[in-house]
């Protein structure tokens, strides 16, 4: 019992001098704007990628389409934004 309590001050230590030791990186404005940018733009649209490729098998075709929670919950744009800007500025 001793050696299991011994083991668990031990490893909470390490992880709490982990934790202490990496200071989160903060995002800066036009990262942020960035992002949340990002997701009102994929809020109002499916995104799609169409790739192309030649190899020794010949020409192939790849087509992809991605459509985020927010625009199959069929979310406002603007929502998605501006709840993402006050998640950062939290």
């Amino acid at each position: 019992m001793i050696n299991l309590l011994r083991t668990l001050l031990i490893f909470s230590t390490c992880f709490l001098i982990g934790c202490a030791s990496n200071p989160p990186n903060l995002l800066t404005a036009q990262q942020i704007e960035n992002i949340c940018q990002k997701k009102k733009n994929e809020a109002t649209n499916p995104t799609t990628n169409l790739s192309l490729a030649t190899g020794s098998e010949g020409p192939k075709y790849q087509i992809g389409i991605t459509m985020s929670s927010d625009y199959l919950a069929g979310r406002d744009p603007n929502d998605v934004y501006n709840q993402c800007k006050m998640s950062y500025n939290s």
